[in-house]
């Protein structure tokens, strides 16, 4: 089996298949990764410190924003309305 590595940006871990998080298809080595450390949660393993390069604070827009705009974007294939 091939090792996976965390879908965290800045992360340098592994993601363990015997305890792995899954969040939007991506496969994380914790749920504060998954969840891109909101409020600055440690990453798990103590040689890694990808919770200090950003927090979903940071952000310029919000996930409910990122949904919203998602959602404006489907179905692709339609035309466009006269």
């Amino acid at each position: 089996m091939s090792e996976l590595k965390c879908g965290c940006p800045d992360c340098h871990c592994e993601v363990d298949p015997q305890r792995v998080f899954n969040h939007d298809g991506e496969a994380y080595c914790s749920q504060a990764c998954a969840e891109q450390h909101p409020n600055g949660e440690p990453c798990p393993s103590p040689d890694c410190h990808c919770e200090r390069i950003g927090t979903a604070r940071d952000r310029n827009v919000t996930n409910n924003q990122l949904d919203d705009a998602l959602e404006e974007t489907f179905p692709a294939s339609d035309p466009i309305s006269p």
